[in-house]
């Protein structure tokens, strides 16, 4: 029985538990990333005032739509990653831009909300970005394979495998 009940609750929380576990916020202390820090383009992209940073809203894979983002985000081991990076810039770029790149370690952790949690972003500007990690393009200078990411569950920075494969948010220098 004690098994059944088990295998129940760890199947009700698979299905269930995201919702359960939405973004929570406490508005009563200092943001760190506040909405009015960002100038909105319209255009599924904004420009951090502060760092002079423009990024998209959305995570690679999903698209802006309707003031939100629409899809389902895709990861990627870092070295595709780069690849992808390249040539989303050789066909075009997004939003009138081709010079697109996956941010330092710095750049990614400046856009964490640390306020929030589930995700640690400022959902007003970076809507539906998923609870998960994000690559960066700092490489780890003691492991060969290393390179460093931002987990947007609760905004810590780890050390992750290059073959493994985390989302991206791509950023580029405002002119």
């Amino acid at each position: 029985m004690i098994h059944f009940q088990k295998l129940f609750l760890a199947t009700f929380l698979i299905a269930f538990g995201s919702p359960l576990l939405a973004q929570d916020c406490d508005h009563k202390t200092y943001a760190t990333t506040p909405t009015d820090q960002f100038q909105e383009h319209g255009n599924g992209i904004v420009t951090d005032t502060t760092t002079k940073l423009t990024w998209m809203r959305c995570s690679i894979g999903m698209h802006w739509k309707e003031e939100t983002c629409a899809d389902v985000p895709v990861h990627y081991e870092w070295k595709d990653a780069e690849r992808f990076v390249k040539r989303l810039n050789g066909e075009g770029g997004y939003a009138g831009h081709s010079d697109w790149r996956l941010p330092t370690l710095k750049e990614l952790e400046s856009i964490v909300e640390h306020r929030c949690i589930n995700p640690v972003v400022n959902p007003e500007i970076f809507p539906v970005t998923p609870p998960t990690g994000f690559w960066s393009s700092t490489w780890d200078k003691e492991h060969e394979k290393g390179v460093w990411l931002v987990y947007f569950l609760h905004g810590k920075s780890y050390m992750g495998n290059a073959r493994q494969e985390w989302k991206l948010r791509l950023v580029r220098d405002a002119h």
